[in-house]
């Protein structure tokens, strides 16, 4: 099976809705938002969320498998940032080069917003923190405790990808 990735527009939502459903359920530590802020939001919401920035969806035959979105700072001092966020992918899809297709279409639009792009990702996730290395994402600092999470907290690193230095790929 081959994967296709393409920004998700109004029609996804809900099949949006239900990945990041699961994905808050499946990995509740790799996410700043939880299960119980999100799962009660209405459809509008979904749809509202796919037009503030954007999301890229990962396809496998015609369903959606992963998502990864975009947004840009909105304050004009770090117009010049955006971030990476809200990267899941199903289990099933994880380990055959779909992560890398998702991530590298979310790089590719991004080029054409900011300069630099961030993210955070919890220090004991090593499969994601590889992911966003080899796309030139680099560590810059530590966030100790960014994540609390059922009484458990969790660090994170925080990383950037310098688009206009000809960092990534």
């Amino acid at each position: 099976m081959t994967f296709a990735a393409r920004r998700l527009i109004a029609s996804d939502a809900e099949a949006y809705r239900a990945l990041r459903i699961e994905g808050l359920a499946d990995s509740p530590a790799s996410f700043g938002s939880s299960l119980a802020e999100e799962i009660d939001k209405p459809a509008a919401a979904w749809v509202d969320r796919l037009d503030k920035g954007f999301v890229f969806g990962l396809f496998e035959t015609g369903a959606l498998v992963g998502a990864a979105g975009f947004y840009r700072e909105a304050i004009l001092k770090s117009a010049h940032r955006g971030h990476l966020v809200g990267v899941y992918l199903r289990p099933a899809a994880r380990g055959r080069g779909g992560a890398d297709l998702l991530v590298g279409a979310v790089i590719a639009e991004a080029r054409n917003h900011v300069l630099q792009l961030h993210l955070a990702v919890t220090q004991d996730n090593d499969r994601a923190r590889r992911l966003y290395e080899r796309h030139g994402f680099t560590i810059y600092g530590e966030d100790p405790r960014g994540l609390r999470v059922d009484g458990l907290f969790y660090d994170d690193y925080l990383m950037v990808l310098r688009l206009d230095e000809g960092s990534g790929k």
